[in-house]
């Protein structure tokens, strides 16, 4: 017995159960927070190499999920367990939303009592300022003096002024740290850290020390920073909750409430704002740059050209977001598309690059070319575990551009049919990169879920062969 598709005049009624690929959201997140745990008990049990390797493949699972979530084919293979599918995704959003609950109340609580390192001591210590995170808020005052962010970063005194972990920061390989592989112990970062004490003023090669994003990650928190907002963190929820809010809005009434609840259970994404993640800030306005390119493409660039100024991760997103643009719009609206971005984006940092060129390319490169430790939850775990001997970030650099360039082809030729798996392929590479981690690309099943919803199941449409469901 087959159940019918609710229909008024020929034009279908979606729902849930006739999109049983987003039911998948909530299972692939199950895996994420899986694999972010393992990451991290990996990390902090000594680099073990079974927690590390099954972590990554976790990660390249949740990866997998994704892409099959942008695959609008995927609905008639899962269409004979619709139901079961539905049912299974409402246990895991109520049961992710109370451990999300549980974890806010209890993990804080649990780890201050705590007398010895631990596991749950080592969690605490996300939600201090790292820094990056301090770095941005010492960049954002110092914008606001009038001093160039770039020319008066000072890690040391931005971890004492913020409070931030000392063991949080960015150890480079040189100096006491040359032979220190694949990554310094605590008690080695401990020395680094005590030699740059000695020296706050100056340079510390061990320790990276720039700010190192563009413009936006200082100029955007700067009039709430003015305000009294002494918190860069509530900063980065500020601009978060709106696009959130209006991505909800955006999408149909009867997808609304799942989509709400999917962004609910996203742990990791919270978390990586309570710890002040920088890539929190780009995230709002890369969610809004992409749900609204094929729609609204002329506010789509903006927002994608304020995320390029926040974090340059976002410059991964680039060729397949012109690539989408190119193959909706046509060449020469996706030129005056693609200059109005880059006009964006050089609006914001064109004072920086007009008062020294060379710093400001030199500290926007540093992640890219500055001397760091292998690290990460992706193909680098086989380096940081042991299991592999390779010293050179060149062979991951490789795999990244090899990865990038199939990518683009392929989505060259499918991003008609299936436009959001941009998304995915953007930051594939970086899975494969010499540092790849989790806080490059955690955030991008957010925006792939919102972008389907919206920009597929936006308005009913005339379907002349409608997928049935099966009663059971």
């Amino acid at each position: 017995m087959k159940s019918k598709v609710a229909t008024t005049g020929g034009v279908q009624d979606f729902s849930l159960l006739q999109m049983p690929r987003l039911l998948l959201y909530p299972l692939i997140t199950i895996v994420q927070l899986v694999a972010s745990a393992l990451g991290g008990m990996g990390f902090v049990y000594n680099n073990s190499p079974l927690l590390l390797i099954i972590g990554a493949i976790l990660w390249l699972v949740w990866f997998a999920g994704l892409f099959v979530i942008t695959l609008n084919i995927t609905d008639q293979f899962l269409s004979g367990i619709a139901r079961r599918l539905q049912t299974l995704a409402t246990i895991v959003l109520i049961l992710l939303i109370i451990g999300g609950i549980t974890e806010a109340v209890f993990v804080p609580i649990y780890s201050r009592e705590q007398n010895e390192p631990g596991l749950f001591t080592e969690f605490d210590k996300v939600f201090l300022y790292n820094d990056a995170t301090a770095l941005c808020h010492q960049a954002t005052l110092n914008f606001l003096e009038g001093k160039n962010p770039y020319a008066n970063g000072n890690v040391v005194q931005a971890i004492q002024d913020y409070g931030g972990a000392s063991d949080r920061i960015t150890p480079r390989r040189e100096g006491i740290l040359a032979s220190a592989f694949p990554y310094p112990t605590k008690e080695q970062l401990n020395a680094a850290w005590q030699k740059a004490l000695a020296s706050p003023t100056k340079t510390t090669p061990e320790i990276e020390t720039r700010m190192n994003y563009p413009a936006g990650a200082f100029e955007l928190p700067a009039p709430l920073i003015w305000l009294g907002v002494n918190d860069i963190r509530w900063v980065y929820l500020i601009f978060t909750l709106p696009a959130l809010v209006a991505a909800i809005c955006l999408a149909p009434s009867k997808f609304r409430l799942f989509l709400a609840g999917c962004m609910l259970i996203g742990l990791s994404f919270w978390n990586s704002i309570a710890g002040g993640e920088p890539g929190s800030l780009a995230f709002p306005f890369m969610l809004l740059g992409w749900v609204l390119a094929r729609k609204h493409p002329w506010f789509s660039v903006i927002f994608m050209g304020i995320a390029m100024s926040t974090k340059q991760t976002v410059f991964f997103i680039l060729p397949f977001y012109l690539v989408l643009m190119l193959r909706t719009y046509g060449i020469k609206k996706t030129v005056l598309l693609a200059g109005t971005m880059a006009g964006v984006f050089f609006g914001s940092n064109l004072p920086y690059i007009i008062n020294d060129p060379r710093l400001w390319v030199d500290s926007l490169g540093a992640p890219m070319s500055g001397n760091f430790f292998p690290l990460g939850v992706g193909v680098v775990t086989l380096v940081t575990s042991g299991l592999v001997q390779i010293q050179s970030p060149a062979v991951f650099t490789l795999m990244e551009g090899a990865i990038i360039g199939g990518g683009l082809v392929w989505y060259y030729s499918n991003c008609r049919r299936f436009p959001h798996t941009g998304l995915v392929l953007a930051f594939l590479p970086l899975f494969f990169a010499w540092r790849s981690l989790w806080s490059y690309f955690y955030y991008i099943d957010i925006i792939v879920l919102a972008a389907v919803i919206i920009d597929e199941y936006g308005k009913v449409r005339e379907k002349t062969n409608p997928i049935r469901i099966s009663p059971y």
